[in-house]
């Protein structure tokens, strides 16, 4: 026997549509709404997109730090010359600029070739000592009885006052020691 299966359909009306259709609507528009909600009270809770965390307490003397910078020249016994630096140390603002000029007399009748090498001391800060111009490591020829000006431009980076090993020191030692590179 074959039997037919009905199926049972029911009749939807056109303003049942309408009005499913406005309902969602309105609930998407909410939805909306209360999300962009929710994303700016995490973000602020997160310190996310620029919106700084609540009860954030930032020192701000780190920013302003100041570091005195003490400057020591050294010159090779064998070297017949004079190296100085035009000042003994200098106070300045981490993130500061500064330009020193070092100071190179030959006293002989001879060519000299040297080189300068430099230390930062305590080491651990040397990683944010930043030369933008120096005359180190750079074999120089000093002509007979020649005055020249060796120029010094650097900064120290501002990220020394954030890192727990650097973040309390307040004196730095720069030591430039002019090797004899030999013969000319």
């Amino acid at each position: 026997m074959y039997q037919k299966s009905m199926i049972k359909m029911s009749l939807i009306r056109s303003s049942q549509i309408f009005g499913l259709s406005i309902s969602m609507f309105i609930s998407m528009i909410g939805f909306c709404y209360l999300i962009t909600k929710w994303y700016k009270i995490t973000c602020a809770k997160l310190g996310l997109t620029g919106i700084p965390k609540k009860g954030t307490n930032l020192n701000k003397t780190l920013y302003h730090q100041l570091i005195k910078i003490d400057f020591i020249t050294q010159v090779d016994r064998t070297l017949a010359c004079a190296f100085d630096c035009s000042v003994s140390h200098i106070t300045l603002i981490s993130g500061e600029v500064v330009k020193i000029n070092y100071k190179l007399k030959n006293k002989s009748n001879n060519y000299l070739v040297s080189e300068a090498v430099y230390n930062i001391t305590p080491f651990v800060a040397s990683k944010y000592f930043n030369k933008l111009q120096c005359f180190c490591y750079n074999k120089m020829i000093i002509s007979p009885y020649t005055n020249i000006v060796l120029p010094l431009v650097f900064y120290i980076d501002p990220n020394i006052n954030f890192d727990d090993s650097t973040k309390n020191i307040k004196e730095l030692t720069l030591t430039y020691t002019l090797n004899n590179m030999g013969k000319w």
